[in-house]
């Protein structure tokens, strides 16, 4: 009976130690590599979750990449349609913009939003998604993706060149 009871205590030593490594394998492999949940009732106004997109659009989104060019030429979305267009700052601003117009202005019609991102540490996106708003072009809501293209990339959307 005491050699039982032995054993069991060793197991139980071995069974501790073994969840312990686990743990701390999880913390320190897996977990920085997780996003946070987004909780659309947290953000401010203007900024959204990707599943509250799904959700109320579904597939009916004009995508504003506003990521710097050579993220862009690194990978970037990649849609059969023209529903991607890229507005970055800088000289091609203008440009970009009146590219986009058009396809902007049909978005409301085709009840679709339009959805701005870049990368999760830039501020690009909240510029021109207001940017974008005082111009009017469109009366599709305007929504600048939280988590940006973290969040895209953790989705699925991501097309690695």
């Amino acid at each position: 009976m005491k050699d039982s009871f032995t054993q069991l205590i060793r197991l139980g030593i071995i069974i501790s130690a073994l969840a312990v490594v686990l743990y701390w394998v999880e913390v320190a492999w897996f977990a920085p590599q997780r996003l946070p949940a987004c909780v659309q009732a947290e953000l401010p106004e203007g900024r959204v979750c990707l599943e509250t997109v799904r959700a109320k659009f579904g597939d009916k989104v004009v995508w504003i990449d506003a990521r710097s060019e050579s993220d862009f030429e690194i990978n970037h979305l990649m849609f059969n349609d023209n529903r991607m267009f890229p507005i970055r700052p800088g000289a091609r601003r203008q440009e970009q913009v009146d590219a986009a117009v058009e396809r902007l202005m049909q978005a409301g019609e085709r009840g679709e939003c339009v959805l701005v991102f870049c990368t999760n540490d830039c501020t690009a996106s909240e510029d021109i998604a207001r940017e974008l708003r005082e111009l009017q072009v469109t009366e599709a809501p305007i929504y600048v993706l939280e988590g940006g293209w973290d969040v895209l990339k953790a989705a699925g959307m991501v097309n690695f060149q």
